[in-house]
């Protein structure tokens, strides 16, 4: 190839696998089908959004990003509330704490830059999910387009000019239908045109956005699936018809699956009740600070041990608690006896709190008839999803390749994981990888490729004894470690 590829990242958020029918979603299940299918691809965890898209753009797992949960108390950047990763507002008081550089990771962004390369994300999720892909958009002249927060689009001139020429933008729904039209109208006819960007990622905010409020396999989703599936169709027009057709490859991904909410707790009250008062902060004298949910982030003042064992055997209590994670110990099990480590989870990063734990899942069908279900303590109603744990139709996500540099009708049977996509990408444009990626190039992807599959080792780590034991699978192949669920 006499020129560099080009590349175009198409994102589903929370899409899962069973949901990708011939007849709801004809374009992805033709390109899944026809290209590469990462079968065994995974999610890095927490299967989170901002997690997942600071994993995409950086090619690394929480513990080297620092990236480690949605929302959690981070003393760094608010000492009186929650740090909420999805607002602009919060994104730029977290890179204006830590000197313009939050994630401790250097982005695809950046290393494509230095070759000369430019990256535009155009995103209809929260501010956060689009700029933790890209941080250094603004300061490098990159594109970062967000429908739902557009003040914090970048560049501005271009932001305004665009938003002149297509807007308004419409107002949010589920499913969130005419805004994700207008998000491709802005990336086809404006974007790739007249920008012609190196790298681009477009993060469709469906089915997420209606799989909350209304279920898997409702009459909702269906309607948003096969929206961002017409959509995806119009991308996949569009590159079939380009004079750099062949110089074109197309990811598309989900950033996770979901689950269905099925038991509602209210974790703070149940903590009030045994004494353990859960708070935003510790300003006003509380012992825990943290974000509840599904999957619940606690600190514990002063990091105090007494404590952090305290918390954890209540928690071991409570018939609606899963796995427990908590800081040190040997690598498998954490420092508190029957905890696992956060290590082997590969979110042990300084900014990590103290305490994370999921609620107990099963795979019950819902009234859809998809299963996967968990007690869960959010603000959507039972029958909603939820995600951010270990069960397997979260952390299972979608992942397939096509473009002339990717073998077709090709099932890998080789692990893979959101984090590979970068260091594939700049492997191929010729960048160098920076330290801080621990992704992996899919080379058993690749068309030219003549190697035999990579071998992977697959082991199983048990913590506790019943009915309190944790059940974690992981796999590696070659230096590059993968979560492949909890069981």
């Amino acid at each position: 190839m006499t020129t560099h590829p080009k590349f175009i990242i198409c994102v589903f958020d929370g899409l899962r696998r069973d949901m990708i029918t011939a007849t709801e979603m004809p374009y992805l299940r033709q390109f899944i089908d026809e290209g590469t299918d990462f079968t065994l691809s995974r999610s890095v965890f927490p299967t989170e959004t901002r997690v997942n898209s600071a994993a995409l753009g950086h090619g690394t797992t929480p513990n080297v990003s620092g990236m480690v949960a949605n929302k959690l108390f981070e003393p760094g950047v608010y000492s009186d509330r929650l740090f909420d990763t999805s607002t602009i507002e919060a994104f730029h008081a977290a890179t204006g704490a830590h000197n313009g550089r939050y994630l401790s990771a250097i982005s695809m962004g950046e290393a494509a830059d230095a070759a000369g390369f430019k990256t535009a994300v155009v995103g209809s999720g929260s501010a956060g999910t689009t700029r933790w892909v890209n941080p250094m958009a603004e300061p490098l002249g990159h594109i970062g387009l967000c429908l739902r927060d557009w003040s914090s689009s970048v560049p501005k001139d271009y932001a305004d000019n665009i938003l002149a020429r297509f807007g308004p933008i419409p107002p949010a729904a589920t499913p969130n239908i005419s805004r994700q039209i207008l998000q491709t109208d802005m990336f086809l006819e404006s974007v790739l045109p007249e920008t012609n960007p190196d790298i681009s990622v477009v993060w469709f905010t469906d089915p997420d956005a209606t799989y909350h409020p209304h279920g898997v396999g409702s009459p909702e989703s269906w309607a948003a699936v096969e929206n961002v599936d017409d959509q995806f169709g119009r991308i996949l027009e569009w590159w079939q018809s380009s004079d750099e057709r062949d110089r074109i490859q197309v990811f598309a991904l989900s950033d996770h699956g979901e689950i269905t909410a099925t038991h509602k707790v209210d974790l703070k009250a149940e903590m009030g009740l045994a004494g353990l008062d859960l708070h935003d902060h510790f300003l006003d004298g509380a012992d825990f600070a943290g974000s509840k949910g599904y999957g619940s982030v606690i600190n514990v003042c002063d990091g105090d041990k007494g404590r952090i064992r305290n918390l954890v055997a209540w928690l071991e209590q409570q018939p609606w608690c899963g796995m427990i994670l908590t800081s040190g110990g040997d690598g498998v099990e954490g420092f508190v006896p029957g905890t696992l480590a956060q290590s082997i989870l590969m979110i042990d990063h300084p900014r990590t709190p103290d305490v994370y734990f999921m609620m107990q899942t099963h795979n019950d069908l819902n009234a859809y008839g998809f299963a996967g279900g968990t007690y869960y303590d959010a603000k959507y109603k039972e029958g909603g999803t939820v995600h951010g744990g270990l069960h397997l139709k979260e952390i299972n996500n979608v992942m397939a390749a096509q473009g002339s540099l990717f073998k077709r009708v090709y099932q890998s049977a080789v692990p893979a994981c959101i984090t590979d996509i970068a260091p594939t990408i700049l492997h191929l444009i010729g960048c160098k990888t920076p330290s801080s990626m621990t992704g992996r190039v899919l080379a058993e992807a690749l068309s030219e490729s003549s190697s035999e599959p990579a071998e992977f080792e697959t082991k199983t780590y048990t913590v506790g004894t019943s009915p309190r034991r944790h059940v974690l699978r992981c796999w590696r192949v070659g230096k590059t470690r993968y979560i492949d669920r909890g069981l």
